[in-house]
């Protein structure tokens, strides 16, 4: 049996695919260039005039930078400008007030009421359910033991109504963070 095949000579088309694909490498480019910027900058801030941590400095820029390489693709985040504003007052606020509240509480330890708080959140799946897990631990007293879905497992030196209601809070400062409806959902 014989088998003809025709084949024109030329350039293969590219697919869509390869496209796309060509266009998330250089997003992931510039985020790296992103990255690497942003870690020049510190290590610059750190080291000040030393121009000789440069030694050092510069390949840990590369490296972390080439580190984000590595880390899964994802689209950049929307942020609403006056929700980040909100939540950084709110964070530097949390942080002084969990210093003086656990040094109070140390002094009086009649006064704590430990233990596990189990709670549900609103938040989307991702950076915003993330950051509110982290950000968690600026509250006083508080620190995140398990994020399993939208399940929460918060560690708290006092389990009372205020701690509840701080939570609460900081969920709707992240929520405006990232923009989302601050509308009741499944709270706790």
């Amino acid at each position: 049996m014989k088998v003809r095949h025709d084949f024109t000579p030329g350039p293969v088309p590219s697919a869509p695919n390869a496209r796309r694909s060509a266009r998330q490498d250089a997003g992931r480019l510039r985020q790296a260039g992103i990255a690497a910027a942003a870690l020049a900058l510190c290590w610059a801030g750190l080291h000040g005039s030393d121009w000789s941590s440069w030694a050092v400095g510069a390949p840990a820029v590369l490296l972390g930078a080439a580190a984000t390489l590595l880390l899964p693709a994802s689209p950049p985040p929307r942020l609403s400008v006056r929700g980040a504003l909100r939540f950084a007052l709110f964070a530097a606020r949390g942080i002084l007030a969990g210093a003086l509240d656990v040094s109070r509480r140390s002094l009086r330890p009649a006064a704590l009421d430990p233990g596990c708080l189990t709670l549900r959140t609103r938040l989307p799946a991702g950076r915003p359910r993330r950051l509110y897990a982290l950000a968690i631990t600026l509250l006083p007293g508080t620190l995140t033991a398990r994020l399993d879905g939208d399940t929460l497992v918060v560690h708290a030196l006092d389990r009372g109504g205020t701690t509840r209601a701080d939570l609460a809070t900081l969920e709707d400062r992240v929520a405006a963070l990232f923009g989302l409806a601050a509308g009741p959902g499944a709270r706790r």
